[in-house]
């Protein structure tokens, strides 16, 4: 039920803007909007405010803004030359009401990754040293667990952020990783043919972090016992614990046990008997084993963010959304990467939706940031039926002087909509074949 809702909800907030956007904008400049609708019919809830009629619908994939005098989805042509009609307004008012839903939009993601920012600050994993590698690009590449990357390309890079936004700036070109191996550094080529291959985008590593505790549960045996966060775990009954997977696996192997737990805090060793709570976990197989549990989490570091900043970083990471998916849609029109790979559609989305309510609101809204820059690009494209087409008329009206005949409009809308219906399906059809696959 939850998934459900956390669907309905993106897919409203998205939409509610986007046509929110239409709505003031027309209403700005004195064209009549008929109808505000979220969702499509059939209708569930309608009443008329003034001039508008305001609908919430049954299907909320989507919605409309319906204008006097605008020739939309409808294919209403019934064009009177009214003065409050779309098309009896110049070319730059009618430019900018179709562009305000795709301005919206951009709004919608730079205040949520401005207000995230501030509120979150950053979250830095501090770490590049690898724990585990995937059976993807990481083999190809050559790297084996305990490697520490220093650098890629001769950028050093000091954290797992840092690594994962270089890695992506780095993709569809040859370059290489420097990396610390025991006692040696080793240099790891990346093949710019390997980007063509499935998951290459993804750098599947597992970074290894230090025995530092992080977030601390609140009566678990850890923060009962005097453990803060930032301190480091050095020894467990004695045995030296060199980083995170070494320290949780003895914890887990001794439920309901009592450990001597040695850490360093500021320089100065602390030493307590601690009681590890038993949890009962299933595993993947359906298997249920009871592991001991202390109550710490992963250790990042946190740091604030002044407003002004973090509106900087509102922007500056829409656009950086923006860029990635601008290269996605070449990387598929180019060959380099398949549709499968990169576009998803209302499934993958609801998928996309339930998965990031599961980890909380933040998740949730990052995501909807993330769509929402999606849908800005999308919109915009010079399709007929989207924003992008009737903004390409629009343009061409305002090249030539005179309005572009109305039999011509009507019927570059129809090419539109074949074209959009048929993308739909094609959306569809990628979707449903991810799931079988």
């Amino acid at each position: 039920m939850l998934n459900i809702l956390a669907v309905i909800f993106v897919f409203s907030v998205l939409v509610i803007i986007h046509e929110l956007g239409h709505f003031i904008a027309a209403r700005l400049m004195g064209v009549r909007v008929e109808k505000f609708s979220i969702g499509f019919p059939p209708v569930v809830y309608s009443r008329k405010i003034g001039q508008t009629e305001f609908n919430i619908s049954a299907i909320p994939l989507g919605g409309y803004v319906k204008m006097a005098g605008f020739i939309d989805e409808s294919m209403d042509t019934n064009i009177s030359g009214a003065p409050d009609e779309f098309n009896s307004k110049p070319v730059w008012r009618r430019i900018v009401i179709i562009v305000a839903g795709v301005i919206m939009n951009l709004l919608l993601a730079v205040s949520i990754l401005s207000i995230l920012a501030y509120t979150q600050g950053d979250r830095i994993l501090p770490y590049t040293t690898i724990a585990q590698t995937g059976q993807g690009i990481s083999q190809k590449i050559g790297f084996q667990p305990h490697d520490k990357i220093v650098d890629i390309n001769g950028v050093p890079v000091q954290n797992w952020n840092e690594l994962q936004e270089l890695y992506i700036t780095q993709l569809n070109s040859d370059f290489y990783f420097s990396v610390l191996r025991g006692e040696s550094t080793v240099r790891l080529n990346f093949k710019k043919e390997w980007f063509r291959e499935k998951g290459s985008e993804q750098l599947d590593l597992v970074p290894l972090p230090d025995a530092r505790v992080g977030e601390l549960s609140p009566q678990m045996p850890a923060a009962m016992a005097g453990i803060q966060t930032g301190d480091l775990i050095t020894r467990i009954n004695n045995q030296t614990v060199s980083d995170w997977e070494v320290m949780t696996g003895i914890i887990r192997s001794h439920p309901d046990d009592t450990l001597q737990i040695d850490w360093v805090r500021g320089g100065v060793a602390h030493s307590a008997k601690i009681k590890t709570s038993g949890v009962e976990e299933v595993n993947a197989d359906g298997q249920s084993k009871r592991v001991g549990k202390i109550g710490i989490g992963l250790y990042y570091e946190s740091k604030d963010i002044p407003v002004i900043a973090a509106i900087n970083n509102g922007f500056r990471n829409t656009i950086g959304l923006m860029q990635l998916n601008l290269r996605a849609f070449w990387w598929v029109i180019s060959g380099t990467k398949s549709a499968n790979e990169i576009i998803g559609g209302p499934i993958m989305i609801a998928k996309m939706a339930g998965e990031a309510a599961d980890a909380g609101w933040i998740q949730l809204w990052y995501l909807i940031a993330a769509l929402s820059a999606v849908l800005a690009i999308f919109n915009i494209l010079p399709i007929p039926a989207l924003d992008g087409g009737h903004l390409f008329l629009l343009l061409i009206e305002g090249i030539i002087r005179k309005p572009i005949p109305l039999k011509v409009r009507a019927r570059f809308q129809q090419i539109g909509m074949a074209i959009l219906f048929t993308l739909i399906i094609f959306i569809l059809y990628i979707d449903i074949r991810r799931l079988l696959i």
